[in-house]
């Protein structure tokens, strides 16, 4: 079976970015909106990484009360 492909990740990357391996931190990247044509910078806020780091960071708060 052959793994799946992040798509965002790849093209703002310029490479095949695999599903197997962790989503990679975009933050930072600069890329152009498709339907509007205008350029976008990828925050913190809007990386899949970072949230993922965010809501773990979160749950372990969490379990310690």
């Amino acid at each position: 079976m052959t793994p799946g492909t992040w798509i965002g990740a790849s093209l703002l990357l310029g490479r095949d970015v695999t599903a197997d391996e962790p989503y990679p931190h975009i933050c930072g990247s600069m890329l152009v909106g498709v339907m509007t044509g205008r350029p976008v910078h990828v925050n913190h806020r809007s990386c899949a990484a970072c949230a993922q780091i965010a809501a773990a960071a979160d749950a372990k708060t969490r379990r310690r009360r």
